[in-house]
């Protein structure tokens, strides 16, 4: 009896110490699994050339070392809010994209240039895009990949800007009244290397004056061209008075052409920094002349019967050019409706000041640089862009913002864990924002990892991480 009544107390004792250990081991495996993930985010964190915390439970950041492929990867922590799970990813992508809707109002062939309007300066701001813009990027959805497009922003806008106006090449042609969804606006990637930016990708031409391949003098008068990464083609002359040109046989029917330029000339009309459109072999076609008139003060339409002749009038405005001073010039040829207008850089883009209707030059196998007319001339061209135009030109407008589309797949780490708290601190261990991280030391992260019978409290295991690149 009294060795039934023993063993009987002693199974309860050894049920618990049996019980007690086993939640020992539970405890110490929570601790471990949580450790070893931890250890992983901290070892990255470490050579982290930026990072940003972009909502709760979500940690993405780009390394300082390159994968082999002449990138650096961005790597991405997620906690998985169904399954508990800390998911994870080394590939280098973009954290957002919206889609860009396109509405034709005027039917359009492929290859016609548009232009998006956008609040750079808000994403610059919200930490979300770099300033320069180098992570900017406009992307086309083929139906089977995504295909990175050239784009280019306008002269008369930049990054970093409330309204920053961005240009890229439609891949399709759209009847009229068509709509595409095809098109994204990709950001977010602080490691984005040199984007896709070639002007003759995406207009019809386009030209920095870096060089004078392709351009033809057309007229034997005295005075030189030349070029200049600064300043763009320079024209110089200091004997006998009249028009200079310089053609490139781009040919085209409706088109616009703008330019921007400046003249150091001082004397009567001689500031004649001008464009040329629709021009045939024998350089009949249309010029614009702003600056003409012995006071640089008339903006004329002139259609000329040969390169370098005066031609005549087919209508003007009032619109004086100062010496050494920026403008933009726009030049409008679409059916038999011409138009023009010239601007200074530091000023809005007015309506079009000059419009005028002929019939005589529908198309032409050249447009041109114009440069008149009394001596000194001192002139210079810088950015020049010809591009296809329609009457109305398509709408673009942005979708949501939405997470960048990433071909590689999340993998489970560890867990299951109830929450990921990331913190930030500075040099002297003041908390800091995440975003931008140039301020930012260290980082420490905490993961809370539970047990899913509910046996075990929670665990809260904490770790920093100084980095490499303060």
């Amino acid at each position: 009896m009294l060795l039934a009544l023993v063993v009987g107390a002693l199974i309860p004792l050894l049920t618990i110490g049996q019980q007690g250990y086993d939640e020992v081991r539970r405890r110490q495996d929570m601790i471990q699994n949580t450790r070893v993930a931890l250890d992983k985010i901290l070892r990255e964190l470490r050579a982290a050339e930026s990072f940003r915390l972009l909502s709760s439970g979500l940690l993405r950041f780009t390394l300082s070392w390159g994968d082999g492929t002449g990138s650096a990867p961005t790597v991405e922590y997620s906690l998985n809010g169904v399954t508990s799970e800390l998911e994870y990813r080394w590939k280098d992508d973009w954290d957002y994209r919206q889609q860009i809707i396109v509405t034709a109002p005027s039917a359009v062939a492929s290859g016609y240039a548009v232009m998006l309007t956008f609040d750079h300066a808000a994403l610059v701001g919200a930490g979300k895009s770099l300033a320069g813009g180098n992570d900017v990027r406009i992307r086309y959805w083929n139906g089977s990949t995504m295909i990175e497009l050239d784009r280019m922003v306008d002269p008369t806008s930049g990054w970093n800007r409330t309204n920053t106006k961005l240009w890229f090449r439609l891949e399709a042609g759209m009847a009229t009244g068509a709509i595409s969804s095809n098109y994204y606006l990709h950001y977010g990637n602080a490691s984005a290397g040199t984007p896709p930016a070639n002007g003759d990708n995406v207009f019809l031409d386009y030209e920095d004056g870096m060089t004078l391949d392709g351009w033809t003098r057309r007229d034997t008068r005295s005075g030189s061209y030349t070029s200049s990464p600064s300043d763009g083609f320079i024209f110089q002359a200091s004997t006998s008075n009249g028009y200079r040109e310089l053609s490139k046989n781009i040919p085209h029917a409706d088109v616009e052409v703008f330019w921007g330029f400046q003249s150091l000339s001082s004397s009567n009309n001689s500031r004649q920094v001008g464009m040329g459109a629709r021009l045939s072999d024998a350089g009949v076609g249309y010029r614009v002349t702003p600056g003409d008139s012995g006071g640089n003060n008339r903006l004329r339409i002139v259609r000329w019967s040969s390169w370098g002749s005066s031609g005549g009038s087919l209508a003007d405005a009032a619109i004086p050019i100062s010496a050494s001073t920026d403008y933009y010039g726009r030049f409008y040829l679409v059916g038999s409706t011409l138009q023009a207008k010239v601007w200074q850089a530091s000023a809005a883009e007015p309506v079009w000041q000059v419009i005028v209707v002929d019939t005589q030059a529908a198309t032409g196998n050249h447009y041109g640089q114009v440069d008149g007319t009394n001596v000194a001339l001192d002139h210079r061209h810088r950015t020049l862009i010809i591009r296809p135009r329609v009457p109305v030109e398509p709408v673009l407008v942005l979708g949501i913002e939405a997470a960048g589309t990433r071909s590689d797949a999340l993998a489970a780490l560890a867990g299951p864990f109830r929450s990921m708290t990331v913190s930030c601190f500075d040099v002297t261990g003041n908390s800091v924002s995440c975003s931008p991280a140039n301020a930012v030391r260290s980082v420490q992260v905490a993961l809370v990892v539970y047990d899913p019978d509910g046996r075990i409290p929670d665990i809260n295991v904490t770790g920093r991480a100084y980095r490499q690149v303060p």
